[in-house]
This record gives structure tokens, C-alpha cells and sequence, in this order.
């Protein structure tokens, strides 16, 4: 497997803390879009969305994604009811940017996803939120220790991809395709995601990496979309047996997924960091990416780092 380098970018420092008495940082980076020189960050312990300048050091702003209750400063006590939101992505329409985000579904604080409205330069100006047990409810027959941490439009293709992190006691890792512009409606007009999104769901085979006490599974963490229909994604390997608990993390894979799934690169990052959030632009052959850490541990910020993609032809 080739190694690729990664050059920080900036760190994600804010105006304010999410909450009084945490930090003045996102730790916990989940997903990463952009839009012109705006980067938005998900962190998946936090009821906001983070917007940052790319090009500058200056403090992000947050805007609040969910109307309930500020979490509990607790690690322990947020954890259990944090939205979890693992996963998001740009949506256009009628030339306008959408911005998706998707809980985990891992347990049952983490059903929910929102929809919003971006202006021209990436600002969030509204929300929506829907419910999205009916549609997890369906998938846990096929993935009982469900755990979507990635989603992606397929261009040109009709589908959004969701993608199913196998970092439980199975190794699950998989792609479920949803109908793109039935989920987009409903996820707009607030309206329950179903069963009868789902188009077609097929298992993801990923290597592992070496660790003290042996091969630990590389788990897919992201997805971003390509042209052609293929969609980059993140995977880590991270030492733990369920989708609830963290582990000791001993790489992570930046890689291509063509339209049917399949790998056609996959390349190792030069740090022992996770990534969970990644996004790529086109050119001259290959891909510029940027892709933001989870650091599992909210005294520290996530890092946003950029990297270099020669893909196969």
C-alpha cells in the first residue's frame, strides 16, 4: 500500500466553546464539506456545525443544528446523548447547496439528521430536522451493530451512499445506496426517512493493519464525491469490539470507490491519526483532498490536513 503525506491545514479553533466550561475548539471532527473557501466541520459530540475560513487561522463559528438542551459537560453523560452526527454532505438544488447530516444510529439518541440551507458563500442560514428511525430500524435486520459514518452523493447516478463502519464485533463494513432525490425531498421538508429509500446494499472488503496483538480491520469512516460516480472515502483502524466504545488507533487509508463499489486506490496516511471527514477537488489527474482528524480526546483540537491523490486512470 502506498503512503501519502499530510500537511496540516489549521486546526479548528472557535469564537466561543459549545458549551461553558469546554474548550474553545471541536475535537471530535466527523465530517468535512467545502464550499469555495468555507469548511464545514461536524464534530459527533456536539449540537453544531462549525464554519471555517480554509485559508486562515481566525476562530470558527458555530451554528446550532439541534433545538434541545445543552449536552452535559460529562464525558460519560454526553456520550449517551449526543446526536452523534458521523456523517455529511452537499446537496445541490435548483442552484442551491444543501448541507446533510446524518446521525449514526448506533443507539437510539442518534436516529436524527438535518437539512441546511447554505448561502452562495457557504454560510448556514436554516435547518430542518427528520427522523430517521424508520429507515435504521429496516437496516439493523441486515447490520445489527449499525454505524453510518459517511455519506455521498453518486453522481450522475441518482443514489446517496450511506456507508456502514464494521468497527463492532463483526467486522460490517458496507454501502447501502438510497434513492438521492427522494431522500433529498423528505429530508427538506422535515419528513421521515423509510425502507423505501433503499436501493441496494453490498458489503465493503477492506485490508486491516499490523498492531501489537494483530491485524485490526480497517473500517470505513467517510465518504465525498467524485466524478464519474465514484466517491473518495476515509477508513481507520481502531482496536475496539463495538461501535460504542473508542480504541486505540493505529492508522488510517484514504481510498476510491467506483460507482459499483468497488476499490480502485487505496493509500496509507503517514500519521497515526484517525480520519473521519474527507473532501476532494478534481484536477490536472488526480485529487486534492482535505480530511479532518477525530482526536478522541476534547482537550485537544481536530486538525484539518490537505494531501495529494495520483489516481488510477
Amino acid at each position: 500500500m502506498n503512503i501519502v503525506t499530510l500537511t496540516p491545514v489549521r486546526t479548528l479553533s472557535l469564537e466561543r466553546p459549545c458549551a461553558e466550561g469546554m474548550p474553545p475548539h471541536l475535537a471530535a471532527g466527523s465530517g468535512l464539506t467545502q464550499v469555495g473557501d468555507r469548511i464545514h466541520v461536524v464534530a459527533d459530540d456536539a449540537l453544531e456545525l462549525g464554519v471555517f475560513d480554509r485559508h486562515s487561522q481566525e476562530p470558527g463559528k458555530l451554528f446550532r443544528l439541534f433545538e434541545r438542551p445543552t449536552l452535559p459537560l460529562d464525558e460519560h453523560e454526553r456520550k449517551k446523548l449526543k446526536p452523534d452526527l458521523e456523517s455529511s454532505c452537499l446537496l445541490q438544488h435548483e442552484g442551491k447547496s444543501f448541507w446533510l447530516g446524518l446521525g449514526s444510529g448506533s443507539t437510539e439518541q442518534r436516529n436524527k439528521g438535518v437539512c441546511v440551507s447554505l448561502s452562495p458563500e457557504g454560510e448556514p442560514q436554516s435547518t430542518v430536522e427528520f427522523d430517521l428511525s424508520p429507515l435504521y430500524g429496516q437496516l439493523k435486520k441486515s447490520h445489527p451493530e449499525l454505524n453510518i459514518e459517511g455519506t455521498s452523493p453518486v453522481l450522475d447516478h441518482g443514489r446517496l451512499r450511506l456507508a456502514q463502519r464494521g468497527n463492532g464485533s463483526a467486522v460490517d463494513n458496507a454501502l447501502i445506496d438510497l434513492d438521492l432525490s427522494q431522500a433529498f425531498e423528505a429530508a427538506r421538508n422535515g419528513l421521515a426517512w423509510g425502507p423505501e429509500l433503499i436501493r441496494e446494499e453490498r458489503p465493503l472488503q477492506l485490508p486491516s493493519l499490523s498492531g501489537s496483538h494483530g491485524p485490526v480491520p480497517l473500517t470505513i469512516t467517510d465518504l465525498s464525491p467524485l466524478s464519474g460516480g465514484r466517491c473518495l472515502f476515509t477508513a481507520a483502524a481502531e482496536d475496539t469490539s463495538n461501535p460504542y466504545e473508542d480504541g486505540e488507533v493505529l492508522g488510517s487509508c484514504i481510498g476510491v470507490l467506483d460507482r459499483d463499489g468497488a476499490i480502485s486506490d487505496l493509500y496509507q496516511i503517514d500519521k497515526k491519526v484517525k480520519l473521519e471527514g474527507i473532501s476532494g477537488q478534481e484536477k490536472d489527474g488526480g485529487v486534492e483532498a482535505l480530511v479532518v482528524t477525530d482526536n478522541d480526546d476534547p482537550e485537544h483540537s481536530a486538525t484539518v490536513y490537505q494531501t495529494w491523490l495520483s489516481l488510477t486512470a
